[in-house]
């Protein structure tokens, strides 16, 4: 740390060797840097507030029912767009600032500047609040453009062409929703056609297994219904013709009869409850459990009679014959009305299994065009649906404006410049003059170097030195030391003295120098 120490006093005492070149250098530069200051012409900044309303009642109203716009999006676009290169020329144009350009080089860097002074910035907070600020040579020209950057907003807030998207979207939404509409009605027309066309293989209730498990479950029933009445025949005749041991047997006793009626009765009921249910529906499963426990009622029955004949009650007309031959008579009715039942139903089954092959391609044909109209019909809705909302956003917009655009603060024309800041500038001209001088004396004192003390001639020369003499110094030479170190003090001193001048002076100079730079009289 001593070392460092000598070594800046070291250099310091060598600088101060040239501190009357340091001081020369210093005044040179501080009056050109303060003169030069003089010539930089005024900056006029004329600012205005603005305000731009963003709220409106009718959107939350509007919520889910139509598309409204972002409106924090449109004023992030609206600034934006205020700085774009079209409008920067149309500013240029209206304020006449484009009057000495010749060429596009020259118009181009009268749009960066244009775009590089013109401030539009949110105020602060969360305010709507917008500040809008040019600085310019001339207070006129900065009052100008930040009027004419306001003509331009408004004229976007509140432009013709705000809602053009709106319509476009409508416009194109109603000719979708027409195509869908012809093809909505093309595709139920043919799906009309097609089962009038087909109405004999359309399905109905049950489909086509169904259907044929009903067919054979009806016929097995009927051919049952048969074998009972067969039974019940050979059984009359055997009675009618006097055949047996002497007395009734069991088969035509009363009681059997009786089961037999009731089993005829079970298995119509049945067939009637085949023509409309499955034969997995209940009160099929039912009526088919009550036919079964009759059979095996009647088959008890007959085991107990043979057992026990003089249990067996006969079954006798008014003439002991009569109701026998009526019974007999009935039984065969029933017999041919069974036999052409069967008939009929084997001979629609054989029709229903002909015609599978086609039932399946008429129902694989009707599932596809079903399927066709039904995405037809979703996809008109949904276009219809968002048309609706479309014509309701257009009105929205039409007939609300979504910004309100208000002036606040309009731009004046400044009466005292707001830059550039002199006196700032005059104190940075003065600091470099120091450090320019300063400079110098260290350049000068680096190429006339001397040795200040023995540490100093013994680094360089690597000889030890023996010892040192001290100068003397006469009065005379003493007294012109101090008259000099005064002197010196004293250009130093006038040198802050001339830049508190040059700040009191800046008013003044900044009319006096441009005029005799430019040879014009103030």
């Amino acid at each position: 740390m001593q070392e460092i120490l000598a070594l800046v006093l070291e250099q310091a005492r060598n600088v101060w060797r040239f501190r009357w070149w340091a001081l020369v250098i210093a005044w040179v530069i501080a009056i050109f840097g303060w003169v030069y200051v003089y010539s930089l012409p005024n900056q006029y900044r004329s600012e205005a507030r603005v305000h731009i309303d963003t709220t409106s009642a009718i959107h939350p109203l509007l919520n889910g029912m139509a598309v409204t716009p972002n409106i924090d999006q449109q004023v992030d676009l609206l600034i934006q767009t205020v700085l774009s290169r079209p409008n920067l020329k149309d500013i240029a144009r209206q304020t006449g600032l484009d009057l000495n350009v010749t060429n596009s080089e020259q118009e181009q860097s009268l749009l960066d500047g244009l775009h590089s002074r013109i401030s539009l910035r949110r105020s602060g907070g969360k305010t709507d609040l917008y500040r809008i600020g040019y600085t310019s040579g001339s207070p006129k020209t900065a009052q100008a453009v930040v009027q004419e950057v306001i003509n331009i907003m408004t004229r976007m807030a509140v432009g013709d062409n705000q809602n053009g998207d709106s319509k476009q979207a409508t416009k194109f939404l109603s000719k979708e929703v027409d195509k869908y509409r012809q093809r909505l009605n093309q595709t139920e027309h043919e799906l009309a056609t097609f089962k009038k066309q087909h109405a004999e293989l359309m399905p109905g209730k049950d489909d086509y297994s169904a259907q044929v498990r009903s067919a054979n479950a009806s016929i097995s029933n009927m051919q049952d219904e048969l074998a009972v009445a067969r039974d019940r025949k050979a059984s009359l005749q055997q009675q009618l013709s006097g055949k047996g041991s002497g007395g009734t047997s069991p088969a035509q006793s009363r009681q059997i009869q009786s089961i037999d009626q009731q089993l005829a009765q079970s298995q119509n009921k049945l067939q009637q409850l085949l023509a409309k249910y499955t034969p997995q529906h209940p009160d099929v499963i039912a009526e088919k459990n009550d036919i079964a426990r009759l059979k095996q009622q009647r088959t008890q029955t007959l085991a107990r009679l043979r057992a026990n004949p003089s249990a067996i009650e006969p079954v006798t007309g008014p003439d002991g014959t009569s109701g026998l031959s009526s019974e007999l008579d009935s039984v065969n009715t029933k017999i041919r009305t069974l036999q052409y039942s069967i008939q009929r139903q084997q001979s629609q089954l054989s029709k229903l299994k002909a015609g599978a092959d086609d039932m399946t391609n008429a129902q694989g044909q009707l599932a596809e065009l079903s399927r066709n109209y039904q995405v037809t019909e979703d996809q008109y809705q949904k276009l219809l649906t968002r048309l609706y909302s479309a014509r309701l956003s257009t009105d929205v917009e039409q007939s609300n404006d979504p910004l309100k655009f208000r002036v606040i603060d309009p731009p004046e024309k400044p009466a005292q410049p707001t830059g550039p800041q002199r006196t700032i500038l005059i104190a940075l001209a003065l600091v470099g003059a120091i450090g320019a001088g300063l400079a110098f004396a260290f350049f000068l004192s680096q190429i006339r170097p001397v040795f200040i003390n023995r540490r100093s001639l013994t680094d360089v020369t690597g000889l030890p030195v023996l010892g040192s003499v001290t100068m003397a110094w006469s009065p005379g030479q003493r007294a012109r030391r101090h008259t000099a170190l005064l002197l010196f003090l004293l250009g130093a001193g006038t040198l802050l003295v001339g830049f508190v001048g040059a700040v009191l002076f800046a008013p003044i100079g900044v009319h006096l120098v441009p005029s005799f730079l430019t040879g014009q009289p103030l």
